[in-house]
Parts: structure tokens; sequence; C-alpha cells
């Protein structure tokens, strides 16, 4: 059978500006041979501050073909306020969205699973998932063995991490010179969004000035000022001599911890 994939992703960053992310998906998604996915809300409650996230808004941009909230596989701590940080309301549940992943995949539509959190480690110092995403894709795994089916699960965008290099303009020179997180890559005005803006978590891009050359490892892409912006990863911007491998080896790491590929064969 076909492999099956799908992927995780955190809407932190993204609460006023939901419309420009789903425009990135469905273009990178359509140069992969893909329809436009589906998103799974997996939220206990769909509350918090962010706009575009209240409610049913992001049902409301995305259309409601495209949106399914399971609140089964949201984390009840948030209830419960006692016990492990991470409580899977209905671990059960997980076999209705492995049958949703199987159904769409007829038609050529992968699922995108989504919460609030920034960061999908898969385990902090005190042993649990930093994110009860992390522990969905774990039982949406599990019941993919039992069923004998191959699934890999990836934080979106789910690309291999890459290698690049780019000219630095006047503003990306003066946020590099900064040290900033976030390095503007294009307008929004544009019709689709920069390359950038979809490259793999732990990609090295590499800036060149005629004075200097900063690389970065790249994490998400977020909005800023109508920009496009490509965030560093904490600690992902090196300089002079070994700036390569220092970054490819902090890339690598990332990976490690919650942010690459997981499937049934491993």
């Amino acid at each position: 059978m076909t492999k099956l994939k799908a992927f995780t992703w955190g809407y932190w960053g993204w609460g006023s500006e939901a419309e420009h992310f789903v425009r990135a998906v469905d273009f990178l998604e359509k140069k992969r041979g893909f329809l436009p996915p589906i998103f799974v809300d997996l939220r206990f409650a769909r509350g918090g501050r962010a706009a575009n996230f209240k409610g049913t808004s992001f049902r409301d941009i995305v259309g409601n073909r495209r949106y399914a909230w399971m609140p089964q596989l949201g984390n009840q701590r948030i209830k419960s306020k006692k016990g492990k940080p991470i409580q899977i309301a209905d671990p059960g549940a997980a076999e209705g969205l492995l049958d949703l992943i199987l159904d769409k995949a007829k038609t050529r539509r992968r699922i995108i699973m989504f919460c609030a959190c920034e960061e999908p480690i898969l385990k902090m110092d005190d042993g649990f998932p930093g994110c009860h995403r992390v522990e969905v894709a774990t039982l949406l795994l599990r019941a993919a063995r039992k069923r004998g089916l191959t699934l890999e699960m990836s934080e979106w965008p789910g690309e291999t991490p890459t290698s690049v290099r780019v000219k630095a303009n006047h503003m990306q020179e003066k946020a590099l010179s900064r040290h900033a997180r976030y390095i503007p890559i294009g307008s929004t005005d544009a019709r689709r969004p920069p390359s950038l803006a979809v490259l793999g978590w732990g990609s090295r891009v590499r800036f060149d000035t005629p004075q200097a050359q900063w690389t970065v490892v790249s994490g998400p892409p977020s909005i800023g000022k109508n920009s496009w912006r490509l965030q560093v990863v904490h600690d992902g911007m090196f300089t002079g001599k070994g700036a390569a491998a220092a970054a490819r080896k902090r890339g690598a790491s990332l990976l490690k911890i919650g942010y690459g590929p997981r499937s049934t064969s491993r």
C-alpha cells in the first residue's frame, strides 16, 4: 500500500494571519501533487486570544469541508488542572483520525492536525511530551502499526532539510547584523509564498553580503509587518569558520527532538 503521510502543526504566531498560512499550505501541497489538505483541530476547547482561531473562526477561513474538530483528542488537563501534563481525553479516537487519513488519501488529500503550542518536543525534562499533538501522533502511529499500515508523521511542512545560499538584501543584512530571530524574506502581496517560506525544519540558509556571511538554521515562517519572515531557531545563527558544520549539527538535533519525521517503521 502507498505510504501515508500526515502532519502536525502549531498555530502559535499565526493568530491574525491564518489566511496567509493556508495559501502557503495549499501552494506547497499542489506543488507536491496533492489537493488542499484537511485541517483537524485537536484542541479540547476552542478559546484563547488568537483572532483567527477563536471558536469557529479557522473553520470559516478554510471552509466546512476542510475542517474537523476532534476535542476527544484534546488535552483534558486544561479542564482538570491536575495530574499528568498530557491527558488525551479519548485515546481510542485516534482510530477515527486514522480512518479519516485513509479516506482522504483516496482523493489525494492529506491531514494537518493542529493545536496552539509552538514547539512539538517529544520529551521534556520531566519525561512527558512538550505538546499533546506529539502524543496524538504517537497514538496514530501505534494504531497504524496494528493495522499493518505505513504511516509517517512530520511537523509541517515536513520537507527534508536542505542547504540554500542567498545574496542578502539590505533588510536581511540589517536583521542578521542584529542577530534578529526573524529575517524578512518577501512581501505578503506576492501571489505565491517565497521559496524560503516552505523549507523543512533544520534547513541551513547562508546569507551572503560583501562584508560577511551568516548561516542560519531555519524554523517555520511567519508574517510580520506585511512581510514573510524566516524564523531562526534558538542558537541557530553562525558566522565565520565552521559555520556550515555547526549549522548542520544544530539542524540535525532539531529533527531528533520532535521536528523530524516519525514513522511506523521506527
